[in-house]
């Protein structure tokens, strides 16, 4: 008989969907035994300090598996059956909003060209695969052998900068740590949970989802969201160029938008990094040309449209949009709700240019600016 001990993290209540589970007994399998936690135990914050109690108590038992479950994520199938899998870790999807209004299930993989991880795009997933393997889970619906809780000090944990602002959450911290241990984590890419949040009705449709994919990006190895434009915001670009005709493109920042755009119409991109650029480089066409640029200097020509999505930050960018006003009578800002991006649009394009459209209500949304008539 296998023993799973099952914790319910809530804030003092639990949702009726995760009653019914526990009630109906949904979540039971034959051949194991599931030992359920106090639910008024597993209600303690903050939710690092929270986990690593649950993992105390598991381990003063003789159960073999460690199952949490967070109140807002309920699994749409029975999660207990994975301990036949025998597995270090199974962390079960979830999907989460990103800060830039980017939808992505809670499964990444090590970048390898970058020190950061990109989302996997379970629709590219082979439906044959019933465990995949990959670096980062989300500790939503996670299910953990205990000999990954008996190797670990203090698994769960939050890391802070310098300036104490949140650097790397829990997920990726316990992951980070479990990976460097030499445990396997892996993903149910076909056993996926709900994840309950509020939300305006305005904003589903500004929300970009990680299954909404573009043969273009597969083909160019380059993720959407992060630092990269997404689908919605794709198609919002493209849908400008192609009514206004235009040819002609000026670019600050290199990236995935510089490779799509070029499908369209000529682009001369500039950009601070060199070796994003020259990597760039090496996936474009006879229709991009990059160039190293200091972030500051004045640039020559005048386009059909400028597209700014750098230098990278946004607290930079200020000269982008100065000298951007000067080369085009229309002009497109990623990230434009940041707060520094925001600015440089009231001090540089306001008055002169005006507001046409925008991709949606999220900080990296586009704004499109046309030059007002005089």
């Amino acid at each position: 008989m296998i023993k799973l001990y099952l914790a319910i993290l809530n804030h003092g209540w639990i949702r009726r969907e995760v009653l019914y589970k526990i009630a109906s007994k949904a979540w039971r399998a034959d051949g194991v035994e599931v030992i359920l936690e106090d639910p008024n135990k597993t209600w303690m914050h903050p939710i690092s300090s929270n986990r690593n109690a649950i993992v105390k108590r598991f381990l003063r038992t003789d159960c073999d598996f460690l199952m949490m479950i967070d109140n807002d994520v309920v699994p749409l199938f029975n999660p207990i059956h994975f301990v036949f899998a025998d597995k270090d870790i199974i962390g079960f999807p979830a999907k989460v909003r990103q800060q830039t209004g980017y939808l992505n299930w809670v499964a990444y993989v090590k970048n390898p060209d970058r020190e950061d991880y990109a989302p996997v795009d379970f629709s590219m997933v082979d439906d044959t695969i019933e465990l995949l393997k990959l670096d980062i889970v989300g500790t939503g619906c996670i299910l953990i052998k205990r000999k990954v809780l008996e190797s670990l000090k203090a698994p769960f944990h939050t890391h802070f900068d310098e300036d104490g602002i949140l650097d790397i959450g829990t997920d990726f911290a316990f992951c980070i740590k479990a990976g460097k241990a030499g445990f396997e984590i892996y993903t149910a890419p076909r056993r996926i949970c709900e994840h309950y949040k509020e939300a305006g009705l305005l904003q589903f449709n500004t929300y970009s989802d990680s299954d909404d994919t573009d043969p273009a990006a597969v083909k160019y190895g380059i993720p959407w969201g992060g630092f990269a434009i997404n689908p919605i915001e794709w198609n919002f670009i493209k849908r400008i160029i192609l009514e206004n005709d235009v040819e002609t493109v000026c670019e600050f920042g290199a990236g995935l938008s510089s490779l799509l755009i070029s499908e369209k119409c000529k682009v001369i991109s500039y950009e601070v990094d060199e070796k994003w650029l020259q990597k760039i480089q090496s996936k474009g066409n006879g229709n991009l040309e990059l160039i190293e640029w200091d972030g500051k200097s004045d640039l020559p020509g005048f386009y059909d449209l400028v597209f700014i999505d750098g230098p990278k930050g946004g607290e930079n960018r200020e000269d982008a949009y100065r000298i951007a006003s000067t080369l085009s009578d229309r002009i497109i800002c990623h990230d434009a709700r940041r707060p520094p991006d925001a600015a440089w649009q009231k001090k540089y394009l306001e008055g002169k240019f005006k507001l046409k459209a925008r991709s949606g209500y999220y900080q990296a949304c586009c704004h499109y600016w046309e030059r007002t008539k005089s």
